[in-house]
């Protein structure tokens, strides 16, 4: 008899918790995902019940993912998960997921699916800490997360698709994984930005009754351009320093 409801789901958080922790160094940053190198990266587990021993066994890790080509479906840009039978088994659970770090500049991550299933609840789609706890349902908390609050932290990405109702064939598709990142301006650019600042405070104090600037503002934008802002650190020294910015 498989396990129903809430017990069946607090165990498979609890495996796939255990599962992370003892699966290789999480990456610095998704990879892979969009399957364009297989299931690379990825951590595979199945539950089935054998019609030798009459046991249901949960969570096992795939070996050689050869044997469930018709359980892990690689797409463009996509995977599809489904449950299965054949005459020694029935696997009513497939599972992938992915431990890594949040990059500094991540923003959203975004994805799109698609599950058949008799039951909703047969099909997850979630981010969780390194505690296991949950941070983000995309089927039911929308299909966008943004991440830039988890710059640093250690997260799972974790897809499954389960037999509730004794009916297999059901099926999880989860496509379009991605990641957005915020641009950061080079350090150059926040000197260029800097620069340009003081130039307008500067000319804001030296303009004259006419309206015209002094010529000190023009004889500072020519210093300013002939500085190679990649190396800002080595010649900042160049700025004039008779002017009294302030």
């Amino acid at each position: 008899m498989q396990l129903q409801g809430t017990y069946q789901k607090m165990l498979t958080t609890v495996c796939l918790l255990i599962a992370l922790a003892l699966s290789n160094a999480s990456y610095a940053g998704l990879i892979n995902s969009d399957f364009s190198d297989g299931l690379n990266g990825w951590d595979q587990e199945f539950n089935y019940y054998s019609y030798v021993d009459d046991q249901e066994y949960y969570f096992e890790p795939i070996g050689n993912l050869a044997d469930f080509t018709d359980n892990y479906i690689i797409g463009a840009n996509s995977v599809v998960l489904t449950t299965s039978a054949d005459a020694d088994n029935d696997y009513f659970g497939f599972y992938l997921f992915q431990g890594f770090i949040v990059d500094n500049n991540a923003f959203e991550l975004s994805l799109e699916v698609n599950s058949i299933a008799d039951d909703p609840s047969a099909a997850f789609v979630t981010l969780v800490d390194d505690k296991g706890d949950l941070i983000h349902d995309f089927i039911n908390g929308g299909l966008t997360f943004d991440m830039s609050s988890l710059a640093g932290s250690l997260v799972s990405l974790e897809m499954g698709i389960e037999d509730i109702d004794f009916v297999l064939n059901e099926s999880l598709t989860v496509s379009n994984i991605s990641i957005s990142t915020r641009s950061v301006p080079e350090p150059s650019t926040f000197v260029l930005l800097s620069l340009a600042l003081l130039a307008l405070r500067h000319q804001s104090k030296n303009v004259t009754a006419a309206g015209k600037a002094k010529p000190e503002l023009c004889q500072s934008v020519l210093i300013q351009q002939s500085i190679d802002f990649e190396k800002i650190g080595e010649h900042i020294w160049l700025l004039p320093v008779t002017h009294n910015y302030f």
